[in-house]
């Protein structure tokens, strides 16, 4: 007998039209459900996932407000605030200072365009003439790129801000109603799915957690270095140089590029200093090299404890390689999910129940084998010689 309302005690046999009915039609609309929510959030599940990792991570420091102002809200945002007011502070100065020394530039174009003339034809066999009228050509169509630059900034605003609003409301609902999220999750998640929920949490809330932690400590890395180089060589707007490079090296082997290699220009054209550019630029090289294939897995992988260096290089180049910038989340994750779901369906790792003890059984015996025929071959080498004696 079937125990009455135990649906998984049911055999496919047992299963009568409106069963399938029913199967059919939530089925689909289960399938709808998922379509049109991934095409909602799409555009915007990097900031989700991001705000998610972020709120995680701030924790700590939410939950020593909450015990010194005992007020969550209000103590979520002064948390959020501790983000918030530093970066605006330093987007500020570096746009403040940029927008400076534009406006030199476009002064003294013609004093720019003699200079860099005047440095190549001395570094290259090329008349200053005809370079004077190409950089020409090229300073016109520089201001073209930089009103388009402008134009697709001013188009992809609207997904910017969106995104902005959903990581900062995401960062504060995670702080405010953790506790809430938490029950709700595990009350809607059968008991039988536990092991598969831990393995989802474990796996990819630590790759999620290891890249963020070793993005932000490279990404430091590398905008402290720039800074320290450019007041050893006394490059004009040091600090913002630095900062630019903060945000701008989110890519591997790509970002410190559009910093390192103008200042190496610069250096040679306007420095006529060929040993400090070409010192610059080979600095700038093996920070890119280090970051990209070095540094930035190994602090993901050693914060994770997971994954191992390999594995997380190949999360972290194939997912920005694939998705943009987005991959430098979506790459870890997805690997975190397939470890979860391998960890689930091949259970526990035990030297007991594995390929490598049955192997290393049958080389054991065919070590006692190949030993014995050894030991008999002996013997036998021994018998001959002493039927030979006699």
């Amino acid at each position: 007998m079937t125990p009455k309302g135990n649906d998984d005690a049911k055999r496919l046999s047992e299963l009568t039209i409106g069963d399938a009915k029913r199967i059919l039609v939530y089925g689909t609309l289960l399938v709808l459900a998922v379509v049109l929510f991934v095409v909602l959030i799409h555009e915007v599940f990097v900031a989700l996932l991001l705000g998610i990792v972020a709120g995680a991570y701030l924790l700590p420091v939410q939950n020593w407000f909450e015990a010194r102002f005992r007020a969550r809200a209000g103590s979520a945002l002064i948390t959020i605030a501790l983000i918030v007011v530093p970066l605006v502070l330093i987007l500020g100065y570096a746009w403040y200072e940029m927008s400076g020394y534009s406006n030199v530039v476009q002064e003294k174009r013609a004093e720019i365009i003699n200079s860099i003339s005047a440095s190549l034809a001395h570094y290259l066999p090329v008349s200053r003439e005809g370079t004077h009228t190409g950089l020409r050509i090229a300073f016109t169509e520089a201001l073209t790129r930089s009103a388009e630059a402008i134009r697709d900034l001013r188009k992809s605003s609207a997904l910017l801000i969106a995104s902005l609003a959903i990581f900062f409301f995401t960062v504060f609902y995670v702080l405010t109603q953790r506790i809430r999220i938490s029950a709700f999750i595990k009350l809607r998640v059968p008991g039988e799915y536990l092991p598969v929920y831990e393995k989802l949490a474990e796996n990819i809330g630590g790759a999620l957690r290891g890249v963020v932690r070793a993005v932000f400590i490279d990404q430091t890395i590398k905008g402290f270095a720039i800074i320290l180089l450019n007041l050893i060589f006394g490059v004009p707007l040091a600090v913002v140089l630095g900062i630019i490079t903060f945000f701008a090296g989110f890519f591997p082997l790509l970002g410190e590029w559009a910093i390192y290699v103008p200042v190496s220009i610069y250096l040679l054209v306007f420095r006529n200093d060929p040993l400090s550019a070409g010192i610059y630029f080979g600095v700038g090289v093996l920070m890119t090299l280090a970051s990209s294939f070095i540094i930035r897995p190994r602090l993901a992988a050693g914060r994770t404890g997971q994954f191992n260096f390999y594995w997380m290089l190949v999360a972290l180049l194939a997912g920005v390689y694939t998705f943009g910038i987005g991959g430098i989340i979506l790459g870890p994750a997805i690997l975190g999910f397939v470890k979860a779901v391998l960890d689930t369906l091949l259970g526990d790792v035990r030297y007991e129940t594995s390929l490598l003890k049955s192997e290393g059984e049958q080389q054991r015996e065919q070590q006692a084998i190949e030993q014995a025929h050894e030991e008999q071959t002996t013997r036998a080498t021994d018998q001959e010689i002493i039927l030979n004696t006699d």
